[in-house]
């Protein structure tokens, strides 16, 4: 409401006091936010199953990874010149594809010999990550790079991915032993993904503004807190996360084929892995040959953040929306479904090469993020109900692998390949076009032996 002074004079309400009110409805609403995904997390059995407080942990754990990824981003990727960009990344992926050659043999049978302590192997996880966080931020303190400063960077960043993989794979084992009667394996999983794409998101954000505004090394501290916090909320999951007889029971009404013996491959496994890690191989090769594309092409005159920025939501958007659309999937044939995908995904990057603009560009990484996305809720849910729990933890150390060799391999492949459209989206067609014949014999085989 207007007021008057002596001269008669009429002021509006102040603008301090807008901006006041303001924030009190952004705080409202954000109250009410909470409270939605609370009650969202804790429905259908979740919350006295033990699985919300997973999903929580998770929430928790990639919002300190969306910390260390921007610092990195912004510090070493970003910020410098396409050639010299191009010479770090290769070096980041090179370290990052080296360990992962024994994870599997190693890490796996290890965790399974540890398979009833897995509260303990999430916190382990995260306080590994905060302790590296604080190292990396201590090397980036500096305006430039010295030597020393690399030899600790980047052990400390490898120590990161495989602190990240070796939590995915004790999460994925764990989350059966939590499942609520009123969800799904494919359900259950998805809601790990859900929180996994809206946490970074946020995260991010709050890591760009600390970044710019107290630099990399005091982001990365706020990221090593976050991930203490985490390993808290891992300590508190319910006692049953670490197993016992009573949870062999509540598994057994999980698995949908016969069991096959210790050791011994599932078939249909083998299968939807090589699916998944195809599509994950684009993930790779979109994040880097994309960046670089649309950095050194104008598309349609507009400018590069507008061409990296329909990069990037079209990657987080479409795998929100596979997430979603796989949610709602309670059971389906992983291999036939695979194939779907894979022909989809085919003929988007083909129409890519021919047609290269904001359009397509926004598209392919909507689509190749969200048939992932749904390939590998399927191969989750697979391992998780085929596999019996003794080899579960190694099982999914294999898989995790195979994934993280397929992403370094297509992001390789995309610092590599010349910045010309219909070059690189021709090479990305011909590769899943290999993988959609794989698919197609895999899932002729599976359904002749059903």
């Amino acid at each position: 409401m207007a007021t008057v002074d002596e001269s008669g004079d009429k002021h509006q309400p102040g603008f301090g006091a807008a901006l006041v009110n303001l924030l009190r409805a952004f705080v409202r609403a954000c109250r009410g936010g909470v409270r939605r995904i609370g009650t969202w997390n804790r429905s259908r059995g979740a919350g006295e199953s033990g699985l919300a407080r997973l999903v929580e942990v998770h929430a928790l754990q990639t919002a300190g990874d969306a910390f260390v990824t921007v610092a990195l981003a912004g510090s070493l990727f970003f910020s410098v010149s396409p050639g010299t960009a191009r010479s770090r990344i290769g070096l980041y992926l090179l370290i990052a594809m080296a360990p992962f050659a024994v994870v599997a043999p190693v890490l796996g049978p290890l965790l399974d010999r540890f398979r009833h302590g897995r509260r303990f192997a999430l916190a382990a996880t995260m306080v590994a990550r905060a302790t590296l966080a604080l190292v990396i931020g201590h090397a980036l303190a500096g305006k430039h790079l010295t030597t020393t400063e690399a030899l600790a960077l980047y052990p400390a960043a490898l120590g990161v991915l495989v602190a990240q993989k070796t939590y995915t794979i004790v999460r994925s084992a764990t989350v059966p032993r939590l499942l609520p009667s009123g969800l799904t394996l494919v359900q259950a999983n998805s809601r790990m993904t859900i929180v996994g794409v809206f946490g970074p998101f946020a995260a991010a954000l709050v890591a760009f503004i600390l970044t710019k505004v107290g630099g990399h090394q005091f982001a990365l501290r706020v990221g090593a807190l976050v991930y203490a916090t985490a390993a808290v909320f891992a300590l508190r999951l319910p006692r049953r996360a670490d197993g016992g007889p009573d949870v062999r029971a509540h598994e057994g009404r999980l698995r949908f084929a016969s069991p096959l013996k210790l050791g011994q491959p599932d078939p249909v496994v083998a299968g939807v892995l090589r699916s998944a890690a195809a599509l994950r191989w684009l993930g790779g090769f979109l994040l880097f040959y994309g960046a670089f594309v649309v950095q050194e092409h104008s598309i349609g005159g507009m400018p590069k953040a507008v061409s990296l920025s329909a990069l990037a939501i079209g990657l987080g958007a479409g795998n929100f929306t596979g997430t979603v659309i796989g949610s709602r999937i309670v059971r389906f044939n992983a291999t036939r479904l695979a194939v779907l995908l894979l022909l989809i995904t085919a003929l988007t990057t083909a129409f890519t090469a021919l047609d290269f603009g904001l359009v397509t560009v926004f598209g392919v990484a909507v689509v190749s993020a969200g048939t992932s996305a749904i390939v590998k809720l399927g191969l989750d849910a697979t391992i998780q109900q085929r596999v019996d729990d003794a080899v579960r933890t190694s099982t999914f150390a294999r898989s995790e692998t195979t994934m993280q060799l397929a992403w370094v391999v297509g992001g390789a492949v995309g610092i590599l390949l010349p910045t010309r459209p219909i070059v690189g989206f021709s090479v990305a067609t011909v590769g899943l076009a290999f993988a959609l014949v794989v698919a197609i014999g895999t899932s002729r085989r599976s359904a002749g032996t059903a």
